[in-house]
């Protein structure tokens, strides 16, 4: 490994026990806050159900509030409303109330304002708890629809048998069965450089939409093999899995010859790449279309692990996986699964 490699590595590592410890020191004065604001907005909802009093009690309530403490923004008419809105979305729901007393009140309201039903509710709520997303992220995964996504979710790759069993969990959860990359602003006929280009110049949009933990290492990364040299797309290295993850992007559906290519790759990043205290390298073929049943006897005796994901130029979810979308019991059955994963 390489010294900057080995630095970025130390700064990375620094950087995150920071904000670790950041984030377990709000998160305690977050939930004194939340407590707060859940108290305000149930003592506006039992003055008005039981004395009568009307909408302008709360306009009134705000002038006084920020008279006696003009240094706190949060008593705004605005604010008490949302306060009197959070109590009344979760007075009579006892499992939801855990949740929304650990994240932000921002994204509470965030939550608040853009979510349907509880089921999503409780699913954006559990993924900033999850992975500790900030406000920008959590608006980007509801408006690329991460719900649905999530429900009818089906992820391909062979982690299962070619990780042990603590890292494929892990990795599990770093894969999607798709991605949005409607920030790229492309268009259907293009080439896999452009792609490559256009992803190049929105790579924060792309970190974002690869989720938390991926750290950008280059593109059209070399790797000598005798007398030739070969080229991966886009490398990462992934914090949390302490190990590379390569990119292997195609404009058109997938083939199962691309696997062999990237079991290759595979194994140039762990023999010559990779440091002895990572684990193996992952690649993640990236395609337009992607038929399951090819992916999945394509995959069958790859040694190297990998998985295959799709790509979306648009948010809209297509018609077809709104067909998809299951029943009630089901959302439940893969919420409950989501929880147990947090824990």
């Amino acid at each position: 490994m390489t010294k900057e490699r080995e630095y970025i590595k130390f700064l990375n590592d620094l950087k995150s026990r920071i904000r670790r410890v950041q984030y377990q020191v709000y998160r305690t004065v977050n939930k004194q806050l939340i407590k707060l604001y859940w108290d305000i907005g149930k003592s506006i909802v039992e003055k008005q159900e039981r004395l009568g009093w009307g909408q302008k009690i709360i306009q009134k309530l705000s002038r006084d509030l920020q008279k006696e403490f003009p240094q706190n923004s949060g008593f705004s008419e605005r604010s008490l409303k949302y306060m009197r809105k959070f109590y009344l979305t979760y007075r009579n729901k006892p499992k939801m109330q855990p949740l929304v007393a650990q994240i932000p009140w921002s994204h509470n309201i965030i939550i608040l304002d853009k979510t349907k039903n509880d089921y999503e509710k409780e699913y954006y709520c559990r993924m900033v708890l999850k992975n500790s997303w900030s406000k920008r992220i959590l608006i980007h995964q509801i408006e690329a629809k991460s719900f649905e996504r999530f429900l009818v979710n089906n992820k391909t790759h062979n982690f299962d048998k070619s990780l042990p069993v603590k890292i494929s969990k892990e990795a599990q959860k770093i894969l999607k069965d798709s991605y949005v990359l409607d920030f790229l602003e492309i268009s259907e006929d293009l080439k896999e450089k452009e792609l490559e280009n256009k992803l190049l110049e929105k790579i924060k949009e792309f970190l974002l939409e690869l989720g938390v933990g991926f750290t950008f290492v280059g593109n059209q990364y070399k790797i000598k093999l005798g007398q030739n040299e070969y080229f991966i797309d886009l490398l990462f290295y992934h914090r949390h899995l302490r190990c590379l993850v390569a990119i292997d992007l195609k404009i058109g559906e997938f083939i199962p010859e691309y696997a062999g290519k990237m079991n290759f790759y595979l194994n140039l990043l762990d023999d010559k790449v990779r440091s002895k205290d990572e684990n193996p390298s992952i690649g993640i073929i990236l395609c337009k279309e992607k038929d399951n049943v090819v992916v999945k006897y394509a995959l069958r005796n790859i040694g190297k692990p990998m998985g295959v994901a799709k790509y979306y130029q648009t948010r809209k979810l297509p018609p077809k996986l709104s067909k998809q979308l299951p029943a009630p019991a089901v959302i439940k059955k893969k919420l409950k699964e989501l929880s147990e994963e947090i824990i």
